[in-house]
């Protein structure tokens, strides 16, 4: 796992929790979402684009919420 967080070394797979899709499913695939910043706010000649990385569900394609940066994740009302 590179760049990521470090792991103990006794660490096993079998000690973390999966994570699911509100449908159930385990399976995710990469995807990008984009948000165009002005060129007013930011000072350059240009609109910025920022790209951001998902994680889409492969049998519904709904985002992974938890994967979300905060500002996108969808609110749920219990």
């Amino acid at each position: 796992m590179m760049g990521g967080p470090q792991l103990p070394p006794n660490f096993k797979l079998t000690d973390a929790r999966e994570m699911l899709c509100e449908c159930g499913n385990d399976t995710f695939m990469d995807g990008m979402k984009f948000r165009k910043v002005s060129r007013i706010l930011t000072g350059s000649p240009m609109d910025t684009v920022i790209p951001i990385q998902v994680f889409l569900c492969t049998q519904c394609g709904k985002p992974l919420n938890d994967m979300l940066p905060d500002e996108l994740k969808e609110s749920k009302l219990d």
